[in-house]
């Protein structure tokens, strides 16, 4: 299962386009379009809204095993030409200063690039990195739900210090739609990998000595299952994961150090 998070419609609508996704007449909580193992979900503007779109979409497919995240959308940048994409290889959120780092791949046609997650709209740019309002709090939001390689953000420049078209909704469709063959590739690749892990059987032994080495709510238990299966699938062995863990006694630490250990096997790829 793959779902796009968006802020704007705008942004939204090559993708609803592309993949002809339909508006879903069941939810009031938010603009929702579906298809084949697929949901685009407009949060509106901001990391509030972003997050809460986020925790309603993973609660509304929860049936799924594994989900993939994919947030689209417009980025400001110093220097970057109006209309260039880049996947996102590490977001700063400004007011709390935490960085969340998606796991990218070599095999992406895409250029990548670092963003910072503002709460307001602002034009002071940095000289090495994109602006946007979402990215932060969507990958906050995602991670409690997904391991961090079915978690991405892809942003196209829609302002500069020459030029602003972030108000310019058709301008912002075509600078997205532009680019809809690769965020396609992209959107496959993360697909293909949700498709892969929810096939994956976690074997209740294994489980089972995950699971009664801390109390995990529901919501960690499920991103502990899905950390599991990658890792057993990526061929690592109980003995190695138990390593990796160490004396980390709490849900948090232990889902910590089993983020960190996909970490490092992602970057491999």
């Amino acid at each position: 299962m793959l779902i796009w998070v968006c802020a704007l419609h705008c942004e939204a609508k090559p993708v609803i386009d592309y993949y002809r996704l339909k508006k879903s007449q069941q939810t009031r909580a938010f603009e929702l379009y579906q298809g084949d193992n697929c949901a685009c979900i407009i949060s509106g503007p901001g990391k509030i809204a972003s997050a809460a779109a986020t925790a309603w979409a993973a609660a509304s497919f929860a049936q799924h095993a594994a989900i993939a995240w994919l947030n689209l959308g417009i980025a400001g940048a110093a220097d970057q030409a109006l209309g260039s994409i880049f996947l996102i290889n590490q977001v700063t959120d400004a007011e709390t200063r935490r960085s969340y780092y998606p796991v990218t791949t070599a095999k992406s046609a895409l250029a990548k690039a670092s963003c910072i997650s503002l709460s307001q709209p602002s034009f002071d740019y940095h000289p090495s990195h994109l602006f946007d309002m979402e990215a932060s709090a969507f990958l906050a939001t995602a991670l409690r739900f997904s391991s961090a390689e079915l978690c991405q953000c892809i942003k196209v420049v829609s302002d500069n210090q020459s030029e602003n078209q972030a108000r310019d909704k058709h301008r912002i469709s075509a600078f997205i739609q532009q680019h809809i063959q690769l965020i396609d590739e992209q959107a496959r690749q993360l697909q293909a990998l949700s498709e892969q892990l929810a096939s994956l059987e976690v074997p209740a032994e294994a489980w089972q000595q995950l699971a009664s080495l801390a109390r995990f709510s529901q919501t960690q238990q499920a991103r502990l299952r899905v950390l599991l299966a990658y890792l057993l699938g990526r061929d690592y062995s109980m003995t190695q994961i138990l390593q990796q863990i160490g004396d980390a006694s709490s849900s948090k630490a232990i889902l910590g150090s089993l983020q960190q250990m996909g970490y490092s096997d992602s970057n491999e790829l």
